[in-house]
């Protein structure tokens, strides 16, 4: 906008340089005739006469320009505060929506030991599926007041200190990264039978057409994925619309992506479970690695509080979210049995 009233400004200025120079150039007066000399006059005359009138269409000009430049610029920032305003109420609303899934998710007192999966069509209990077992220890806590008795304190440790869950594809390309580093991780963290790793196919999103029991075949030789008790695969699954398995529609509604949403959007989303309280405590992206989540497990293992996410972890959500309305991979209505 500036730039446009400097070049007029400098429009009228050279024009107004150049009427100048034509009404005063110096004109020879010895050897010219009266004739010449009052040709001279008159267009001395009528070359001040066009330098007033250039004059006073220079400051209209300029005046005018100057004005209606003014009013864009006001009405261009009326435009933008009021798209600006709009934009931070949008953000304000969907931040509320946000917490107020987050708040319901966290209230959920169900954990994963409320649910059985199905393996080889039958429905195990989620601690025995695992493997998990419970030691109680008693805790003698002194009263902080005198004449108050002494309060005992059960406390549960679990054997099973961490579960990583992972909706798989078999035949998804970067199944071919993903599996070999899920069972590197059982083979870690789970010598003891302190962690696991269980992985549920879908029929859902992009197809998978093999049976439950072929995908365990498959996964066995062309992995070794199920040779260490700490890798377990379930049968295939629903786990979008209304005839989501339990604990999918459960664990994607408690543990929500950092957009607050709580459907997968794609293959490979993983979720780290504690546990001690059965809930899940972090979930992560399609394309977040699993070797990515080593630290995570560690912490939860040892008892400590999580570290912060990777740098990469809400690149990749924003990542996942692209991908989620063209990749081949995302979980998407009209694709296979989305919903029943």
């Amino acid at each position: 906008m500036k730039t446009r009233i400097s070049q007029t400004i400098l429009t009228c200025i050279l024009a107004t340089s150049h009427a100048f120079q034509t009404s005063n150039t110096v004109r020879p007066t010895t050897a010219l005739s009266m004739k010449q000399n009052d040709k001279y006059s008159t267009t001395k005359s009528i070359g001040s006469t066009r330098k007033a009138f250039l004059a006073s269409l220079i400051t209209s000009s300029i005046i005018g320009t100057t004005a209606a430049n003014a009013n864009a610029e006001e009405e261009g920032f009326e435009s933008i505060a009021a798209r600006a305003a709009s934009m931070a109420q949008k953000a304000e609303k969907e931040e509320a929506i946000k917490e107020e899934q987050f708040k319901k998710a966290a209230a959920d007192p169900r954990s994963a030991y409320d649910f059985s999966l199905p393996i080889k069509g039958e429905d195990v209990p989620f601690d025995k599926l695992i493997g998990q077992e419970f030691t109680e220890t008693s805790v003698v806590v002194k009263a902080s007041v005198e004449g108050e008795e002494d309060t005992t304190v059960v406390k549960k440790d679990a054997k099973v200190k961490a579960i990583l869950v992972v909706n798989i594809k078999q035949d998804d390309p970067i199944a071919r990264k993903n599996i070999p580093e899920l069972i590197s991780l059982a083979s870690k963290f789970g010598r003891s039978g302190e962690f696991a790793v269980i992985c549920s196919p879908t029929d859902q999103g992009y197809f998978e057409p093999d049976t439950s029991a072929l995908i365990r075949l498959k996964l066995a030789s062309e992995y070794g994925y199920g040779i260490n008790p700490a890798t377990i695969i379930t049968d295939k699954m629903n786990l979008l619309g209304t005839g989501a398995h339990p604990f999918w529609r459960w664990i994607e509604g408690t543990c929500r992506a950092p957009s607050g949403l709580g459907r997968i959007q794609g293959n490979f989303e993983k979720f780290l479970v504690d546990g001690n309280t059965g809930k899940a405590v972090r979930r992560y992206p399609r394309k977040y690695q699993p070797f990515d989540i080593a630290e995570d497990i560690d912490a939860l293992m040892k008892g400590k509080v999580l570290p912060p996410a990777g740098s990469n972890w809400k690149e990749e959500w924003r990542n996942s979210d692209k991908e989620a309305e063209k990749d081949t991979y995302r979980f998407q209505k009209g694709l296979n049995v989305f919903d029943q």
